[in-house]
């Protein structure tokens, strides 16, 4: 009689290399949306950064209080953090300075 419910050996390495091949690339997909997300976060904590800096150069008056920055420096600080150096860019700041 046929036994439907046992697999070969060959049968069952066929099927395990497959399921391998899968969980591999599975393992690939989830990296590469891992560094995605890695640097969305980093993103947006550089935007948080930003957007707080503007917060505080809104709500601060023009004369700084101790210990913390005036206005000018804090507006010079989101400058150069929205600064993308372009080879362009990277000869007209050496001209200029």
């Amino acid at each position: 009689m046929f036994d439907f419910f046992t697999l070969s050996s060959r049968a069952y390495a066929r099927r395990t290399e497959t399921m391998l091949r899968e969980a591999r690339f599975a393992q690939l997909e989830h990296e590469a949306a891992a560094e995605h997300h890695h640097a969305l976060a980093n993103m947006y904590a550089d935007r948080v950064l930003r957007l707080e800096a503007a917060q505080r150069a809104a709500r601060a008056p023009e004369v700084s209080l101790p210990g913390e920055a005036p206005l000018a420096e804090l507006q010079r600080a989101e400058r150069a953090l929205l600064r993308v150096l372009t080879p362009q860019s990277a000869s007209a700041q050496q001209a200029a300075g």
